[in-house]
């Protein structure tokens, strides 16, 4: 029987506009707490019905604008 292939969190998540808190702290390396706040703090939280996911184009804007200010 032949291993399915798993793919690597980062290939994944460089597909997906709307993460999960589990893959929002993943993408901003920080743990589940700190991530989810700082996400709240730059605007990139989207509520869907009770569900609540963070949008990486906000997140990438974020450090994209903090590169310039440099």
């Amino acid at each position: 029987m032949m291993k399915e292939r798993i793919p690597r969190m980062e290939s994944v998540l460089s597909e997906k506009r709307l993460l999960d808190s589990v893959e929002v702290c993943t993408y901003l390396s920080l743990g589940r707490c700190k991530g989810i706040d700082f996400a709240k703090q730059i605007g990139a939280e989207r509520k869907i019905g009770r569900r609540v996911l963070y949008d990486r184009h906000v997140i990438d804007k974020y450090f994209d604008d903090q590169i310039e200010r440099c």
